[in-house]
């Protein structure tokens, strides 16, 4: 709340009352649009250009470049919110462009909730549609338009999905899981399209992102992985664990197959190999943190094996750092398995 004073800006006074009533309809006004904001679309809600100077002055509103203000308070939780931060530097770029522009590539990709590595994304990339501006080759934006870490290029959107994730304008999840996964290795870019497979993108709509972004650097080599797409896989590590076992020379195993014994429902293991009677399980670990997860995994196991199954798992560090021991183990247990050897 504020102190009850009289605010001097140029020839009018502003009341500290006034200005709570003000503040609380900016906060409510941004609740369904863009965390940014502009003296023109504070002027669409009441809100004058004296009143956000004053909530400025009084450290409610903040100025992220010329033109482009958010609240101060989500300036300062996106210190530490690397993902706000981001929103917030888009949009702010976003509301100073004339033409459309959308959210592309890592960047979209987060917007979309599809899986990446830890280091991306590393910057803000915007697509302006190439039939507003007819500039293609130019990639940079004007100075005026710039900040840290935002590239734009141009792009001939006809008939491309597009939407709205948290405010910022952004490609439909087909493109986004396309630009996302063209910067990214082999192996996390099947991870990220067995997630968007699993969010309903089809392999067709990825094969036509694929050509419609084919300029891009990275997209034409993307077109080869689709088939190996599965929606199955649950997660990056399943994804990832898949791809370096069969590099290696490792069958395509059964994903999330459901095992039974004559007391009923055993469990879904994340990979299956019938021929040889392995079960493959890629664990992250934390979820056994609980004693009473950890018992309920052990009989669970206890009645795999008594089917006459071998039981093989791996984490994140044994599948990336040494893959060629997983898959010994695999191979081993192939020997091992009493479910193997009787189906032989």
């Amino acid at each position: 709340m504020f102190s009850a004073k009289t605010f001097h800006m140029g020839h009018q006074h502003i009341s500290d009352l006034h200005l709570d009533e003000v503040y609380a309809r900016l906060q409510a006004q941004l609740e369904f649009t863009a965390p940014v904001f502009t003296v023109k679309n504070a002027a669409s809600w009441q809100i004058s250009r004296s009143e956000i100077l004053a909530l400025q002055r009084r450290g409610h509103v903040y100025k992220i470049r010329h033109g482009s203000y958010c609240l101060t308070r989500d300036w300062t939780h996106s210190k530490t919110d690397e993902p706000l931060r981001r929103r917030l530097i888009a949009a702010a770029v976003m509301v100073a462009m004339r033409e459309p522009v959308f959210a592309c590539g890592p960047f979209a990709g987060e917007l979309h909730q599809l899986p990446l590595p830890a280091w991306e994304p590393s910057g803000i990339e915007l697509v302006r549609d190439v039939n507003h501006d007819l500039r293609p080759g130019r990639r940079r934006l004007k100075p005026a338009n710039c900040l840290d870490g935002v590239t734009a290029i141009c792009r001939d959107l006809s008939g491309e999905e597009v939407t709205q994730i948290m405010g910022i304008p952004c490609v439909g999840l087909p493109g986004a899981a396309v630009t996302a996964a063209a910067r990214l290795p082999r192996e996390y870019a099947i991870a990220l399209f067995d997630q968007a497979h699993r969010f309903g993108v089809s392999r067709q709509q990825l094969l036509d992102e694929c050509e419609r972004w084919a300029s891009s650097r990275g997209v034409r080599a993307l077109r080869m992985l689709i088939p190996t797409v599965r929606s199955q896989a649950e997660s990056p590590l399943e994804s990832i664990s898949r791809v370096r076992l069969m590099d290696r020379g490792i069958p395509e195993p059964v994903l999330q197959h459901e095992i039974h014994d004559a007391r009923g429902f055993v469990g879904r293991v994340d990979m299956w190999w019938p021929q040889w009677g392995v079960i493959g399980e890629a664990d992250g670990l934390s979820k056994y943190d609980e004693l009473s997860v950890l018992r309920a995994e052990k009989v669970r196991e206890d009645r795999l094996r008594a089917l006459g199954l071998s039981v093989v798992r791996w984490t994140w560090d044994e599948i990336w750092d040494s893959p060629a021991d997983v898959v010994a183990r695999i191979l081993a247990a192939s020997r091992w398995s009493t479910y193997g050897r009787s189906a032989g």
